[in-house]
């Protein structure tokens, strides 16, 4: 990021939008604090992705990109302008025909995009439109037509979630869109695709297939009961994690999330894949220029969970205040990291058992002697997520030669990035560059103390094998 602005540990996912399309405003995002660019695929069109993916790339090179498919999320249609439901109003809920069927619909029907929905579902069921915000109650079922009573009126708008509790949904698990979307991302170089409404390792399977073989990061979004309940299996399978809590607390009870939430930052952490915390973290922002205190006390713990990412949604897509959003969650997590202490987690990582070790010594030392921060010389990257998963108080410092792998780390908590292209194969000479470039960025005294974690000079050694404690001004003075 910018040299002189200080940064949160815990990183951000902004997600941009029409608020956020302008260039200057990217700009800003990216200045207070916005490590990686959420594009939701449910809004956007080729050309969306293409202009913003590009713009991105234009300001930095440092910011990781990141598709949003829309999964299996069933939307309403058939109207172009908000509504107004009345409590006790009468509404018949048809199946979406498509843009070339000539659906004409009276204020008297709303469609929605699952065809089959009067097969599934019974009478008494609930119908939740936007995220639960307005409520339906299914009194009658005749072909395709659900008749249906408001029980909770509001305003809908164009395009608003639907989901149906406790009802058994047949869902492929990649919609036409999805296979699309992501072969877009694929073709174009995206960092992340984040897969909403990952079930079960079928749906994993489904993804990666059609991902083939690229450094492209997967992300599951757990969102749905089956998902929670299948996490376990779903965990070794992906390269990290998001909590959508948007449909999840809607299709699960809302007092189970914030448990869920911890439950899952623990399980990615002891394993060292990067989690995310996402929906309505600053929803007020969207039309106020500072946020409500629960919304500041959701962030703050959230950091406190351990998450290695916050993200925004509405905020800076489509909300009235995106580069002050970013602003004021880089704030919050400022202020609770100042106050926290590292946490270390046990369990083993996908790099080696003595990689882990080194990782849990560099733990222990930071807690005995004063550490200004680790250097680490990773090849793939990993040896980053098993130290970051302690949440080390002091920062990590990636050095490497690949953009694509600095970008996809910048997700981790506590980790900064420095790219070297012509980073030597020898291991002194690589030690030697690595410090003169953080410290040449303003980050080390000469009288500092820092950790190097890096491999052996020995050909063919698959782990990064030595940990050494130096002073700053014994390489870069020598």
């Amino acid at each position: 990021m910018l040299k002189g602005k200080i940064f949160c540990k815990t990183k951000i996912v902004a997600t941009i939008g029409p608020a956020s399309w302008d260039k200057n405003i990217l700009k800003d995002m990216i200045t207070q604090g916005m490590d990686v660019a959420r594009i939701n695929a449910s809004f956007a069109d080729f050309d969306e992705l293409k202009r913003v993916s590009q713009n991105i790339r234009e300001i930095s090179p440092r910011v990781g990109i990141m598709l949003d498919t829309m999964g299996h999320k069933i939307r309403v249609t058939g109207f172009n302008e908000e509504r107004k439901l009345i409590e006790k109003e009468k509404i018949i809920v048809v199946p979406d025909k498509g843009e070339n069927s000539n659906q004409n619909l009276d204020n008297n029907h709303i469609a929605i995009t699952y065809p089959t929905l009067h097969q599934d579902i019974s009478r008494n069921a609930h119908i939740l439109l936007d995220d639960g915000l307005v409520s339906l109650k299914v009194i009658d079922i005749k072909g395709e037509e659900i008749l249906c009573e408001v029980v909770q009126g509001g305003i809908l708008r164009p395009k608003k979630t639907v989901n149906i509790p406790n009802t058994n949904l047949k869902f492929p698990s990649l919609s036409k869109k999805d296979k699309l979307d992501i072969k877009y991302a694929v073709e174009n170089g995206f960092d992340f695709i984040s897969a909403s409404f990952i079930r079960d390792i079928h749906d994993i399977a489904m993804v990666r297939k059609l991902m083939g073989k690229t450094h492209i990061k997967l992300i599951a979004k757990i969102e749905d009961r089956e998902g929670v309940d299948n996490f376990d299996q779903i965990l070794p399978l992906v390269d990290g994690v998001m909590v959508a809590r948007g449909d999840m607390g809607v299709e699960l009870p809302l007092e189970d999330v914030p448990v869920i939430q911890k439950q899952i930052i623990f399980k990615c952490r002891s394993v060292g894949k990067p989690v995310i915390v996402a929906t309505q973290m600053l929803e007020s922002m969207r039309k106020s220029v500072r946020p409500t205190r629960a919304e500041v006390s959701d962030v703050a713990n959230a950091v406190m969970d351990g998450c290695d990412a916050l993200m925004l949604s509405a905020e800076t897509s489509t909300g009235e205040f995106p580069v002050e959003a970013v602003k004021t969650m880089n704030k919050i997590a400022i202020k609770v990291e100042d106050v926290l202490r590292p946490q270390r987690v046990q369990g083993y990582t996908q790099v080696s058992i003595e990689t882990d070790e080194l990782c849990n010594c560099i733990f222990d030392l930071a807690n005995s002697i004063y550490l200004k921060g680790v250097i680490v010389l990773s090849q793939s990257g990993k040896t980053s997520q098993s130290l970051a998963r302690h949440r080390l108080t002091i920062p990590i410092w990636e050095i490497g030669n690949d953009i694509v792998r600095i970008r996809q780390n910048s997700l981790l908590r506590g980790v900064k990035g420095f790219y070297i292209n012509d980073l030597p194969d020898d291991r002194d000479k690589a030690v030697l560059k690595s410090v003169e470039c953080v410290y040449s960025h303003g980050e080390l005294d000469l009288n500092d103390k820092i950790a190097i974690i890096s491999g052996s000079s020995i050909k063919n050694r698959s782990y990064n094998s030595i940990l050494e404690i130096v002073n700053v001004s014994d390489i870069v003075g020598s």
